[in-house]
């Protein structure tokens, strides 16, 4: 029975809109638990809008209470832009900002002295400040270049040097205020790690599954390798964008925790670095088990090549789990290799390709021993050649 067929026959039973009512309460109660209860993208919002109303709030007290400006609105917008997601950010905003009030200001008044009519003005102003505006230095604030010549010039504020000066303070004021509320406020610190971890573990599984393949002798799972291992390059992107704003949060920030973010990041800083040869790599090893696996295009072997075959297949697995491993030890920041297993594969999986009577086996094993030394010379490991 449908919703709507069981509300029509009993006059107790909901209706679809406080079904759907209390599917969003339940909603919201759920995000303002996570906000309150986890350090995630909830709370991250809910202190950015108490971050921005706050600014607006005392932006707006010091500009139209104990100033008594004439138009106010401008420091609690300022205020507000002001609010970023990083001190550092927000100083160099405010930096900016101020710049393209400042140019606004300018072009508001050589076009008022050059232009009589308040229309053709507003229309010259707006231009100019575009077209100033693109300046690279200004980014995406160069559009208040226009936007205060034009409000500057639609108030008829241009003929006094008080009322211009008033404008300049109020943009002061207001980034000020910005800038305060994000370094005194909960200012935003965040943690490298997370996606560097997902990185390892990606990449540890891949070897580890191609490991499982070898073993099986199959080469079903080849090419789904290949898609996985050219997926890598967007987690390696992510890893580095986390530590990159993790080093951003920390600069400048009063808060203990800025200083742990800033020293995690930097330990971060080197594994990544080797993770992200050791992805590249790992395409091309994930090329280069095909042909290993595949025995289509082999010609006929002689007595006891199937059984050299397997071997070969058995040593390179070995290989893979012992490469996964050495990768694992770096993600968590360990001796790499401390044993010597890795080394001791690759000088196995050296001594049967060079020992190996099939010249097409040797070749394809001479491929995959090449790429497996490119990730682990990427991990700064000495391998003698066999």
């Amino acid at each position: 029975m449908s919703v709507l067929t069981a509300a029509a026959c009993d006059p107790g039973y909901p209706t679809v809109m406080q079904v759907g009512m209390s599917e969003r309460i339940r909603f919201a109660w759920s995000w303002i638990v996570r906000a309150v209860r986890e350090a995630g993208h909830e709370r991250y919002v809910a202190l950015q809008v108490l971050r921005c109303t706050l600014a607006a709030v005392v932006a707006w007290l010091l500009v139209a209470e104990i100033f008594h400006f004439q138009q106010a609105f401008l420091a609690p917008y300022v205020a507000v832009f002001l609010v970023e997601a990083t001190v550092l950010r927000s100083m160099q905003q405010a930096v900016v900002q101020l710049g393209a009030v400042v140019a606004g200001l300018l072009v508001a008044v050589v076009v008022t002295r050059l232009v009589e009519s308040t229309t053709a003005a507003i229309g010259v102003a707006v231009a100019v400040g575009c077209v100033v505006g693109r300046w690279r230095r200004f980014g995406s604030s160069g559009i208040w270049v226009a936007i205060t010549a034009l409000l500057v010039i639609a108030t008829g504020t241009t003929d006094s040097p008080v009322l211009l000066g008033e404008r300049l303070v109020e943009t002061m004021i207001g980034a000020a205020v910005g800038v305060a509320v994000t370094a005194l406020v909960f200012p935003p610190v965040y943690t490298a790690g997370k996606e560097g971890a997902e990185l390892t573990a990606e990449l540890r599984d891949l070897l580890r599954d191609m490991a499982a393949g070898c073993r099986e002798g199959t080469a079903d799972g080849h090419h789904g390798w290949v898609q996985r291992a050219r997926g890598i390059d967007s987690l390696v992107r992510r890893a580095f964008d986390e530590s990159r704003w993790a080093h951003e949060s920390a600069r400048l920030n009063p808060r203990p925790a800025a200083a742990r973010a800033g020293e995690r990041a930097r330990r971060w800083d080197r594994t990544l670095d080797d993770l992200s040869s050791v992805s590249s790599a790992v395409e091309e090893l994930a090329h280069a088990l095909g042909p290993v696996l595949d025995d289509d295009t082999s010609p006929p072997r002689g007595p006891g090549a199937d059984t050299e075959l397997h071997r070969a297949r058995a040593t390179v697995a070995s290989m893979l789990d012992a490469l996964a491993g050495m990768i694992e030890e770096v993600g968590e920041g360990h001796e790499v290799d401390p044993e010597g297993l890795c080394r001791r594969n690759l000088t196995d999986l050296a001594q049967l390709a060079t020992a190996s009577s099939d010249t097409l086996l040797t070749a394809r094993l001479g491929a995959v021993l090449h790429t497996a030394r490119r990730i682990v010379a990427a991990m700064r490991l000495e391998v003698e050649d066999a």
